[in-house]
């Protein structure tokens, strides 16, 4: 479930967020009630555990004993473990059959197999339970090929739909599904939850959390695998730039191991943070502005042929040059 995954806890049960603790108990009150809806929409922010808590109310939809959380041990929650529930449904990214690539969306002819298997008649669980993520990455042909079946699946069916951005949802899925909101954590609790988590102090969390632009599990994920060092790295290398401290020459050479598409989100971040404190100076205010805006461009021409060293070159030189 990649970076949007919920984790497990053994026997103990799946956890579940702090942030993700109002949503599940939402979801928790209406099936309890049985008030499921065909068609629900939950949505938030990338790296907030969305999809592993969908993965979960799947789970639960197609419990035989009925649970929330599901019980984990009937025929149904066996057989969801090993992937091969023939009442569950699963619409994603997939390799493109030709070129082997990973599509970056959901396209009509997966849309078409979904309605197809969701005819069919259950095999093990009362219901039928699809997952469809992200579900505003769908083309407008997929859109559309699913507007029916979200307004009359058929039999007893429930489609659980996950969005990181129904800005860009056509406005009639939207109005077929009810909306579980997603809410991002907030700053403190975020990072009493990251000292809890992988041990770390209050500066560091704070530092991580602004590296992984907000999400917990991104900062988490950070701290566990070292990259949080890097982002370190840029911070001090933009602060000995500004001061003179570090020549371009030698930033550029500095900062050669970054992931490129970590490295301009978090040039763009830091600039932004340098913008308030700049605010006093109309004139260097513009010209962080011009590079916070520049180093979003160039985040955008990565996968192009121009010569990044180039890029990043050029940028910190005029970074190296702004005036208070």
């Amino acid at each position: 479930m990649g970076t949007d995954s919920c984790r497990a806890a053994g026997k103990a049960g799946p956890v579940i967020y702090p942030w993700l603790e109002a949503v599940n108990a939402e979801f928790s009150e209406r099936f309890a009630e049985d008030r499921l809806p065909h068609a629900l929409l939950l949505n938030g922010p990338r790296d907030t555990g969305k999809t592993g808590l969908a993965t979960q109310f799947v789970a639960s939809i197609l419990c035989l004993e009925n649970r929330h959380p599901a019980c984990g041990i009937c025929r149904s929650c066996r057989l969801l473990e090993t992937g091969a529930h023939p009442d569950r449904h699963v619409v994603t990214f997939e390799e493109h059959p030709k070129t082997g690539v990973l599509r970056q969306m959901l396209v009509i002819g997966q849309v078409r197999e979904l309605i197809s298997s969701l005819s069919l008649t259950t095999t093990i669980s009362r219901r039928k339970a699809a997952l469809i993520h992200p579900v505003d990455a769908m083309n407008i042909a997929a859109a559309n090929g699913l507007l029916k079946t979200l307004e009359e699946p058929r039999g007893e069916t429930v489609l659980v739909l996950v969005a990181h951005d129904t800005g860009s949802l056509p406005a009639t899925i939207r109005s077929r599904c009810q909306n579980l909101q997603v809410r991002p954590a907030d700053s403190r609790g975020s990072i009493d939850w990251l000292c809890a988590e992988v041990q770390v102090t209050p500066q560091e969390a704070e530092s991580a959390l602004m590296a992984a632009a907000g999400s917990p599990l991104k900062a988490a994920r950070m701290i566990r695998d070292g990259s949080i060092k890097h982002y370190d790295q840029v911070v001090s290398i933009l602060e000995g730039l500004r001061s003179q401290r570090t020549a371009p020459g030698a930033a550029v050479a500095a900062m050669a191991d970054v992931d490129p598409e970590l490295l301009w989100s978090w040039i763009s971040l830091l600039a932004s943070e340098e913008l308030k404190s700049v605010m006093g100076s109309s004139l260097a205010a513009r010209e962080v502005s011009r590079l916070q805006s520049l180093a979003d461009r160039n985040r955008y021409l990565l996968p192009t042929p121009i010569r990044k060293d180039f890029l990043l070159q050029d940028w910190l030189i005029q970074w190296s040059r702004i005036r208070d």
